[in-house]
């Protein structure tokens, strides 16, 4: 009787890829919370400084933002598979996010000042902005945490029939 190979997926690029697409989808719903005016432009987007002022205000400064979410993104999920990938849930990503989001207003925003304050914020911002991180932490966590179970069992079943 002949055993069936299963395909097997590389974690690592997946890994990758769930990271860069992760980081992809925060600017996207961060820029669609800025259309519809939920949050200020700059909330979360610091002041380039070593940009020149005409292009802080461009396309310049949302693709290195861009960049720079997408590529904390991607270490973040690798941190996340290395670490917390044997968990059935999504809930560890959540709440990794929750202290980050956390770490963000309270460390830099609040005590080193460098951040966004979140006392600033109307609570329609906060709640806006809590609600990307988590939606950020569920899809990271969940797809790298997910693996669909294989019983061998089941195609020797369908074979024999």
């Amino acid at each position: 009787m002949s055993t069936i190979e299963t395909p097997t997926i590389k974690r690592t690029p997946l890994t990758l890829i769930i990271g860069l697409t992760g980081g992809i989808l925060f600017c996207l719903v961060y820029e669609a919370f800025q259309f519809f005016n939920f949050i200020e432009k700059k909330t979360l987007m610091p002041s380039w400084s070593f940009l020149a002022p005409s292009w802080q205000k461009g396309i310049v400064a949302h693709v290195i933002w861009w960049g720079l979410i997408c590529l904390i993104s991607v270490i973040w999920a690798l941190l996340y598979q290395l670490m917390i990938k044997k968990s059935d849930t999504m809930w560890p990503g959540i709440f990794i996010n929750i202290v980050i989001l956390a770490v963000i207003f309270g460390v830099f925003g609040w005590w080193l000042e460098m951040g966004p304050d979140i006392t600033k914020l109307k609570h329609h911002a906060s709640i806006s902005i809590a609600c990307l991180f988590i939606l950020h932490g569920a899809f990271v966590g969940l797809s790298i945490s997910y693996d669909e179970p294989y019983d061998p069992e089941s195609d020797k079943e369908t074979k024999s029939q």
